[in-house]
């Protein structure tokens, strides 16, 4: 065979002979051995050897590079399924090699000269006459094609077939979002299963045409390989679920399902085995399995037609018969029951996609008759409800009055129950109120005990629980005052302008002691003046510091921060380092009697923030809790500037 640069590509097809090597026992030089050279037969094509196990293929053809066509030349060498590939050159009637290269898909892409789809090896070729050797191994079907290339004809040719080869593949991968998103929103698991056999169908196809290995695991082909296999046994498995939905067989033909469904659950064996390496094993029993899977699926076709002739069975028949043409070759070629030109990459891809798209329309047309059946019971339904209104207001006029006589017992009940709740509330008020006082008391009498004992163990353990019991039932009748006093509806703030940095030094103070946390306070050296309402303004940092104390580590410190805006207002932030606030729970944190489920342990009864926000309202401010705090949680509170001269009332709408 000649190479002319003019042609830019040289095919090899009908310029190959062959040599099956049983048990892979020859090397190079037994082939160039004339002692022990075997017999070449020549090919018509390229090399469709089907499948085989621990042998070997041995390809030959002869070269002559003319003086003008020397030079540099691209051995382009499509074997999808070949794991070992070697290439030699060697001067015509001569055993010198002046070339050699070993690739296939178990070889990273780095063994190649350019990063396509398919084995691309650079040449230099001067004039002369050569000898071109191939040795093709594997566990899998076995077949190859090789031409040579110009550079700049085969970068043209690569970059036109891939990036049809992408098209097609994206086409594909729409049908997989298309049958996924009908299959969620339409509750239809036959749409589901369509969208997961479509997407086995484009990896499958993707590893057969190299595109897993170029584009995706570059340099892990091993992983590249069992993928494909993987791949292929997975759509055995979903193809049999499509093919069970199409004909609706588990309502027509139970038992017909039940067989197609079991044959594919052998492509679960089969994805194992791929995984751990040993597809070769039963590679065989996968394809004859499709097969026997296609006929079975083609005779379903017949039946349905027969049965009942529709739109959809015509889509569906074309659909079968799309794709059971291009397999149907695949697998009789995998057994070397026949033999022949493989079809391109792109007509087989054309073809699947034909085929998923044909499916597609099949169950699109099923769903809009399934929803003309459901339109027509709704019109049914309509038109019985139309009777049935007008007996319904009938009786609605004789429940009316009824309802009257109900509606005027529910209010007296209601009346009764406002009552109830108004008396509970004040008594409430009073039983906290009444709590406090000796609370307090026994706070104190705790303190002293404590330092008389100072130096008894087990005293100091034990006023520290009295302490700490204290001081939950301190807060427990703290947040009930606050909230009933807020509940109030003659309630009314009593604001005066005051420096915040007393208050905060002395409630910073008190809870140091108290809790034995570290708490850093800082403040700006001007005076901080806000219009304010003393006690209820107290309740606010002295529950955010509270929590803060609550929900963090105890060798973890507390920061609180006052700063002045250009704007006149102030904002004061509590931070810790606790393990913060879930994004799901912020938008809850401020409602009444809310507790989030991480911190039930914890004491408390979920009025804390609740009351910080109301207090803040009513002052005309703002508190949020800070998003982009990480560290834990940082609540920051914001007074208006002294030109807000109206405080509004309150809201329970959250602040912005």
């Amino acid at each position: 065979m000649t190479l002319e640069r003019a042609a830019g590509e040289v095919p090899l097809s009908g310029h190959l002979s062959m040599f099956f090597d049983r048990g892979a026992h020859y090397t190079l030089d037994d082939i160039l051995s004339p002692a022990t050279a075997p017999a070449f037969t020549p090919l018509d094509d390229g090399l469709f050897g089907g499948f085989t196990r621990r042998s070997a293929f041995w390809l030959q053809s002869r070269l002559r590079v003319p003086p003008g066509d020397a030079g540099e030349w691209w051995l382009v060498i499509n074997a999808p399924w070949v794991e070992d590939l070697q290439v030699w050159i060697t001067p015509a009637g001569s055993a010198e090699v002046l070339w050699q290269r070993h690739s296939g898909i178990l070889a990273p892409l780095s063994s190649r000269d350019m990063d396509i789809s398919l084995v691309a090896l650079r040449t230099e070729l001067p004039a002369g006459e050569y000898q071109l050797w191939m040795r093709a191994a594997g566990e899998r079907a076995i077949s190859v094609q090789a031409s040579f290339w110009q550079l700049q004809a085969l970068a043209e040719s690569r970059s036109r077939i891939e990036g049809l080869l992408l098209s097609l593949f994206g086409m594909m991968l729409l049908m997989v979002f298309i049958g996924l998103l009908l299959g969620w929103r339409l509750n239809d698991r036959g749409m589901v299963w369509y969208g997961v056999y479509v997407f086995g169908m484009m990896i499958s196809g993707m590893s057969a045409n190299g595109m897993v290995a170029s584009l995706l695991l570059p340099e892990h082909p091993l992983v590249s390989s069992r993928l494909s296999a993987v791949a292929i046994c997975f759509s055995m498995i979903t193809a049999s679920r499509v093919a069970v939905h199409m004909f609706s067989l588990q309502q027509r033909a139970p038992r017909l399902a039940m067989l197609i469904i079991g044959l594919g659950l052998f492509g679960v064996p089969g994805m194992l085995l791929a995984v751990a390496g040993y597809y070769g094993l039963i590679a065989p029993v996968v394809n004859a399995i499709g097969l026997v899977g296609g006929l079975l699926v083609a005779g379903t076709v017949c039946w349905s037609v027969q049965r009942h002739f529709s739109v959809e069975s015509l889509l569906y028949v074309s659909a079968v018969v799309l794709y059971a043409i291009p397999v149907s070759m695949a697998i009789l070629q995998f057994f070397g029951v026949i033999g022949g030109t493989a079809l391109s990459p792109l007509v087989y891809q054309s073809m699947a996609v034909s085929h998923v798209f044909m499916v597609l329309l099949g169950m699109a047309v099923r769903i809009s008759s399934l929803r003309k059946i459901e339109r027509e019971a709704e019109l049914e339904r309509l038109r019985m409800a139309g009777e049935m209104r007008i007996l319904l207001e009938q009786q609605v006029t004789e429940r009316t009055w009824a309802l009257h006589a109900e509606l005027k017992a529910r209010r007296n009940a209601e009346r009764k129950l406002n009552d109830m709740l108004t008396e509970q509330r004040s008594f409430l008020a009073m039983v906290s109120h009444e709590f406090r006082t000796p609370l307090t008391v026994m706070n104190l009498v705790a303190y002293n005990i404590g330092r008389r004992h100072d130096d008894n163990d087990e005293t100091r353990e034990d006023v520290a629980r009295v302490a700490r019991a204290n001081e939950r039932l301190v807060g427990l009748v703290d947040a009930c005052l606050s909230n009933e006093w807020l509940d109030s509806a003659e309630m009314r703030i009593r604001t005066e302008w005051q420096d915040l940095a007393p208050m905060l030094r002395e409630l910073c103070e008190q809870r140091r002691i108290a809790a034995g946390r570290e708490i850093i306070l800082t403040l700006p050296e001007a005076p901080v003046r806000v219009a304010i309402d003393t006690a209820l303004v107290q309740v606010v940092f002295d529950n955010l510091l509270g929590n803060a104390i609550k929900y963090s580590l105890p060798h973890t410190p507390i920061s609180v921060s006052v700063r002045q805006l250009a704007s006149g207002a102030v904002e004061v932030s509590v931070s810790d380092q606790g393990p913060g606030i879930l994004p799901a729970e912020q938008a809850q944190i401020f409602d009444r009697y809310y507790r989030s489920p991480s911190v039930l342990s914890h004491t408390g009864i979920g009025l804390g923030l609740h009351i910080v926000r109301r207090v803040v309202t009513l002052h005309g401010g703002s508190v949020w809790l800070d998003p982009h705090y990480r560290q834990g949680a940082r609540f920051i509170v914001r007074f208006p500037p002294p030109a807000a001269e109206n405080l509004p009332a309150f809201s329970d709408a959250s602040p912005a």
